[in-house]
């Protein structure tokens, strides 16, 4: 009897208890891998064969597709992998999509990140993921995108980029990721009155004199990869966030402002790439502030710099790559010339991969002469 019973103990032991959960927690499950492995989960049991159909988080990944076939041509690859997407949206039986993400390196057809937005609205999805290149044309965004009352995220990041329109009109956006974008002035924000995060990424506004950031619930605002070299040289940014309380920016040119009011900022991290000096840099001073000589493309860009960080008085945290200490230390004249406002400053966060990195003492000084009580941390 005793050992009937143990029998069975390591029968039910043995038991498929992962295929045996509800649909919604293996689609939790699976929303952890590709598209690819999702659909290849059917091979598994009968319980398994249509599980992959009804699987609202849809992560296309063309890396881990090509792996897993035998092709020596990236045509051959490109062209299984978008029948693979296409099979994919076709056979799920018009079942809610969640998320749908692209992720894609290398060149990609025009056609194929249309039917994917296209198919994420018509299924009334939360989120929209694209990673590609497109470099034949701009990618247009088709009219069923616009007014959807779904998305809540959405990352655009097409190198070759993306023609946006005047508005984009999305109600209940709060995430928006875009990067390649065109020669736009920005007011698309002002038509996603729900945003709160926003990250710029790598975009070209040579021909745009004035760049609006125009977002009344934008809390956390990331501007990457701002390049003199794509960036207009009068181009200016008026920024209307009284909610903003995160600032990030990247780039190798300091951002010009028009307008702007940050009295609620809390949390600014600056990164200044080391090839921020150039020749024919602007001398953006006054006459009494004039340096002479070899440091006079050096002063323009310092006061250009400070007139940056300055808009940036009511951080309590600042985070400065040693770039930019650099820069500050070279012309002590414009320091004492243009005082510190920082007075709400308790952090000031270097970022350095050099232990015996140091802060000349004048810059120190500027800074505590405003916040005493500041931590300086490496």
């Amino acid at each position: 009897m005793e050992s009937r019973t143990r029998k069975r103990s390591s029968l039910n032991n043995n038991e498929d208890k992962i295929s045996m959960l509800p649909n919604v927690l293996l689609h939790h499950i699976l929303s952890f891998v590709d598209a690819v492995q999702v659909v290849q989960t059917c091979v598994l049991s009968k319980r398994w064969m249509n599980v992959w159909k009804s699987h609202p988080y849809l992560d296309f990944n063309f890396e881990t597709f090509s792996s897993l076939i035998n092709s020596d041509y990236y045509e051959d690859e490109m062209v299984n992998f978008t029948d693979f997407v296409n099979q994919v949206l076709v056979r799920r039986n018009n079942f809610k999509a969640i998320k749908i993400s692209l992720d894609l390196c290398d060149h990609t057809r025009y056609s194929l990140v249309e039917s994917l937005i296209y198919y994420a609205v018509k299924h009334h999805a939360e989120e929209i993921c694209i990673d590609t290149a497109c470099r034949d044309v701009p990618i247009v965004l088709p009219r069923c995108f616009f007014n959807c009352e779904s998305l809540r995220s959405l990352k655009l990041r097409i190198d070759g980029g993306i023609a946006l329109p005047k508005s984009l009109g999305l109600p209940s956006l709060k995430t928006l990721h875009l990067g390649g974008a065109q020669n736009f002035d920005g007011k698309i924000f002002s038509s996603c009155p729900n945003l709160e995060n926003l990250k710029i990424e790598d975009i070209c506004l040579d021909t745009i004199e004035k760049f609006n950031i125009h977002a009344l619930n934008l809390k956390s605002l990331e501007i990457l990869n701002w390049r003199y070299s794509r960036i207009k040289t009068e181009c200016k940014v008026m920024l209307f966030a009284p909610k903003l309380t995160s600032f990030k920016f990247d780039g190798n040119t300091p951002l010009l402002w028009s307008e702007v009011n940050l009295t609620s900022l809390d949390d600014v991290n600056v990164v200044l790439h080391r090839d921020h000096y150039r020749y024919d840099y602007r001398f953006y001073v006054d006459e009494d502030e004039y340096i002479s000589g070899e440091d006079e493309t050096k002063g323009g860009f310092c006061l250009d710099l400070l007139k940056m960080l300055h808009q940036f008085c009511s951080a309590k945290s600042l985070t400065l790559s040693m770039n930019i200490i650099e820069v500050l230390s070279k012309v002590p004249a414009a320091l004492n010339k243009h005082p510190s406002p920082f007075s709400n400053l308790k952090y000031l966060k270097l970022k350095t991969d050099n232990k015996d990195a140091t802060l000349p003492a004048h810059v120190l000084n500027y800074f505590l002469s405003s916040s005493s009580l500041l931590k300086v941390c490496f």
